[in-house]
């Protein structure tokens, strides 16, 4: 938060987020749900997360010699850590001793698992009748595969964007970075659940939210299934765009990228680069010419862009007020004024791992900031305190772990 920002509030303000005192009880487990919970933590969100013994999948995927798993940390920092063998009906009746505390509960297991539990949303509402159930599923909960199970790489393979990447239908499928149909889904199933708490508190009413891998992906390429399903073409995706509106490659083997894709900002660009010859070209005066000539204007401008170092163009292009930026790496990334001044890089603490620099918050609130609140959870370490606050005794809480429900 910038100091004007923080002047301007109280310190009872700035302690407040705006999902403080909302309970969340996260049954979710890899990335899509999880993630979605992180989000509804960083707005201030209490997130309970609810770990088979001996902890979740994620977080052993790519887990270090020194504890350390990206995967976990990323997608389950600021929660609490709660074990329960959910398969148990000791374990089940914890849950429903605590579901009267809480207004959310999350869930990405297989459709129909949680009404075999006796968890699904009509048994949840007969314990809290306003009680928001929020499934993060890979199908959709309708339809003939809505009962199958699904993995981010399938949801991408399904979803057309696969192709999309590729080029085209005629060219070799790619798949966008690993979890990327997790990660967008994830984000909608929080934009979800905020909804329903939106409509919860002005018409006291719960729900069942449902969000996808594939829909998720729908709602990525809206354009591009639009223009689809107007025209029956699948462009598929373009190394070049336009050539003014792409990356080149500078005499320091680095690479600048511009957004020319108005006309002010072509004369401007043109001027920049010392080329007012290509703006007054009948081949590329307007945005039709530089259209049809497209290779043609990316010949010109690579001439120039090879001439001098990625640094001198990003200086000079924004003198010129033309959009810009040097094509970064993480490493670049990391060190970046600009992410650090908005909080989209920050440090925390773990108790077990240390000093940790991680991705902050993506939305940034003037009233109720979001705020990380933690580092992933050790496992299991809220049980006692929660059974405790349940109203279960020593002896209960010794005879669960002794039968392996905690």
């Amino acid at each position: 938060m910038s100091d004007n920002t923080a002047a301007s509030n109280t310190s009872d303000e700035i302690q407040r987020s705006a999902l403080t005192g909302v309970r969340i009880l996260d049954l979710t487990r890899y990335q899509q749900g999880p993630f979605a919970t992180v989000l509804l933590s960083d707005m201030g969100a209490e997130v309970i997360k609810i770990e088979e013994p001996g902890g979740e999948p994620g977080r052993a995927t790519g887990l270090g010699t020194d504890g350390f798993s990206a995967y976990f940390e990323a997608h389950n920092r600021g929660k609490k850590s709660m074990t329960l063998d959910l398969r148990t009906d000791a374990a089940r009746e914890v849950i429903r001793r605590l579901l009267p505390s809480c207004e959310v509960v999350i869930e990405n297991f297989r459709p129909g698992t949680m009404e075999k539990w006796g968890l699904g949303y009509d048994e949840l509402r007969e314990i809290v009748p306003d009680i928001i159930l929020a499934s993060g599923s890979s199908w959709g909960r309708n339809g003939p595969r809505g009962h199958l199970p699904g993995y981010d790489h399938v949801g991408q393979a399904f979803s057309g964007v696969m192709v999309e990447q590729g080029g085209g239908p005629n060219e070799t499928p790619h798949a966008l970075i690993g979890g990327f149909a997790d990660q967008i889904g994830a984000m909608l199933l929080a934009f979800g659940v905020s909804s329903a708490l939106v409509a919860k508190h002005t018409f006291g009413i719960g729900q069942h939210v449902d969000v996808s891998l594939i829909g998720a992906m729908t709602a990525l390429q809206s354009m591009q299934l639009t223009r689809y399903l107007r025209t029956g073409k699948q462009v598929g995706f373009e190394e070049r765009r336009a050539a003014t509106y792409t990356h080149y490659l500078c005499s320091d083997d680095k690479y600048v990228a511009i957004a020319a894709n108005t006309q002010r900002f072509w004369t401007r660009l043109c001027k920049a680069i010392d080329r007012v010859d290509l703006a007054v070209d009948d081949r590329f005066a307007d945005p039709f010419g530089r259209a049809d000539n497209k290779d043609d204007l990316v010949s010109e401008l690579s001439k120039s862009f090879i001439s001098r170092g990625s640094d001198y163009w990003a200086n000079t292009l924004t003198d010129a007020d033309v959009p810009n930026s040097v094509v970064m790496g993480y490493k670049e990334l990391a060190t970046d004024e600009q992410m650090w001044a908005n909080g989209y890089l920050q440090e925390i603490s773990s108790s077990n791992l240390g000093h940790m620099t991680v991705p902050g918050p993506p939305i940034r609130m003037s009233a109720t900031p979001c705020q990380i609140q933690g580092a992933g959870p050790e496992l299991g370490f809220s049980t006692e305190e929660l059974l405790v606050e349940l109203g279960y005794t020593w002896d209960e809480i010794s005879g669960m772990r002794e039968n392996n429900v905690i």
